[in-house]
């Protein structure tokens, strides 16, 4: 059974996950979404909940890799890189996604939903998709982070689940954020 690409999202990353989430389908490409629905009751959800359930899964071996989207990308892809074993990207071009893959052998992409267009989402994870890793002189490098992580990291998983943060009128809303500063 092919493994499955795991994508998650914010409120702000949604649009461009749904695009995502096309092209996916249209390539008969198998997925799982843990990301946040668009639902207009929630001002904005926390990403680093997202970030765990895609990390968790690719660090798991249950995903082939993960696609993560809020904002900027970058929040995402910091929440992310807290995992063990996981090389999150944050990809604005294709040629980013290509020397990520080829020279870091990055396992999760990470796209910012307010800075990049659609048609660029999709050639961007088109060709995070389509190539694989070069090795060889690169290998090095990903041995020495490698090396760091079993020095600073455990190998327990943050699967904390999803609370509630609102106690005024949207109290039921999964996730919510009223921060404005």
């Amino acid at each position: 059974m092919e493994k499955k690409i795991y994508l998650g999202n914010d409120t702000a990353g949604y649009f461009l996950k749904s695009k995502c989430i096309e092209y996916l389908e249209g390539k008969g490409i198998p997925y799982v979404d843990c990301g946040s629905d668009d639902n207009p009751d929630i001002e904005a959800t926390r990403y680093p909940f997202f970030a765990a359930r895609v990390a968790a899964a690719v660090q798991s071996g249950e995903a082939r890799c993960g696609v993560l989207i809020c904002g900027t990308g970058i929040g995402i892809s910091i929440a992310a890189n807290k995992f063990k074993g996981i090389r999150a990207a944050l990809v604005s071009s294709t040629y980013q996604a290509k020397m990520t893959r080829k020279h870091n052998d990055a396992n999760i992409l990470c796209m910012g939903g307010r800075t990049i267009g659609e048609w660029e989402a999709i050639d961007i994870l088109e060709t995070f998709l389509n190539t694989n890793y070069d090795a060889g002189f690169h290998a090095g490098s990903l041995d020495l982070i490698k090396a760091a992580e079993e020095l600073m990291m455990t190998d327990r998983v943050w699967q904390k689940e999803p609370e509630k943060i609102s106690t005024g009128p949207l109290a039921d809303a999964e996730i919510f954020d009223r921060s404005k500063g």
